[in-house]
């Protein structure tokens, strides 16, 4: 086809099919009456939801998520990595949108798949106090290469992890420097309160800010007296700097709730061997319904504290928080 057909035809394209700005002022008029409708804010917001999931949780691994559509945390490394990153999948959580792992301290079963999750993941990071990293390569058979990934963090002192501010506070555990985590972000408030024998006054204050709260609730302290453990664990284990039992996490939460603020709790690090999740549910459940605080198990009640615990071996339903 020669340039001068090709033209033509071009122009008489046009002619028939007029560009936007081709056509004529009053045209433009008419057909541009209808006003774009704005979208509705809750569909603009919907995505940018926080969303809480655990993939384990006790003596033999820890691992959660929190996040939203562009941007998450994992708090622990625990849990096997390859289960993880196939319950992210699943769940249709994009990995490459968490930003890192929270360290709330250094025992086994909240560092294991730390650098296998980090170094499969460049885009993580590792937020832990230096205590923590040093005394994490002090114990542990792993590689030191894992200081790459190290963002250093200090107590009391807000950081930014992607959409979310975190707040490292003072626990009561015989890890090195143990850390419980305030996590702020998507209209909502976060704390994390394990692996702690008592409630610090620093707990204390972040947790009676708290919307969502996953908080320690390890053993029934008449199961560990008259359990299998020598004399020297159950000592340990109920000590000042030990894990935290029913009834006094029970109290604890009982007596925050009354400030209102309070919408969930999932209670989590249940002893496989001193606890059962029926007992540490009922323990809670009676002291919240004293306090005038009626629980449920329904995530759509607005009324009631959202009670559950965090399984053990397996992944939780991924639940949309506010």
């Amino acid at each position: 086809m020669s340039r001068r057909r090709q033209k033509r035809n071009q122009e008489a394209y046009w002619a028939q099919n007029p560009g936007l700005f081709d056509l004529p002022a009053e045209q433009l008029q008419e057909e541009g009456d209808s006003e774009l409708m704005p979208m509705d804010d809750a569909l603009l917001e919907q995505s940018e939801r926080v969303r809480f999931m655990s993939f384990g949780s006790g003596s033999s691994g820890n691992c959660s998520y929190i996040g939203t559509e562009s941007c998450g945390i994992l708090i622990d490394a625990g849990v096997d990595n390859n289960y993880v990153l196939e319950q992210l999948r699943l769940n249709s959580i994009d990995v490459a949108t968490i930003r890192g792992v929270l360290l709330t301290h250094d025992h086994f079963d909240h560092v294991k798949f730390a650098y296998a999750l980090l170094r499969r993941n460049k885009q993580m990071r590792l937020y832990a106090t230096n205590k923590a990293i040093n005394g994490l390569l002090r114990k542990h058979r792993m590689s030191r290469r894992i200081s790459d990934y190290h963002t250093p963090i200090f107590k009391e002192f807000p950081f930014k992890v992607g959409c979310f501010t975190v707040t490292a506070f003072e626990t009561s555990h015989d890890g090195t420097d143990n850390v419980g985590f305030s996590i702020e972000g998507g209209g909502t408030t976060f704390v994390i309160a394990t692996d702690t024998g008592t409630i610090t006054a620093r707990t204390d204050a972040y947790v009676r800010q708290a919307r969502n709260l996953m908080i320690e609730s390890n053993y029934d302290a008449t199961m560990l007296r008259n359990g299998h453990y020598s004399p020297h664990l159950k000592a340990r284990v109920a000590s000042a700097t030990g894990h935290l039992d029913n009834e006094d996490a029970a109290r604890y939460v009982a007596s925050v709730a009354g400030g209102g603020l309070l919408r969930r709790v999932f209670l989590c690090h249940l002893s496989q061997d001193n606890n059962t999740p029926q007992i540490a549910l009922s323990a809670m459940r009676t002291s919240l319904e004293a306090a005038g605080k009626p629980v449920t198990t329904d995530l759509r009640s607005v009324d009631r504290i959202y009670l559950s615990v965090l399984p053990r071996l397996e992944s939780s339903d991924l639940i949309i928080l506010d």
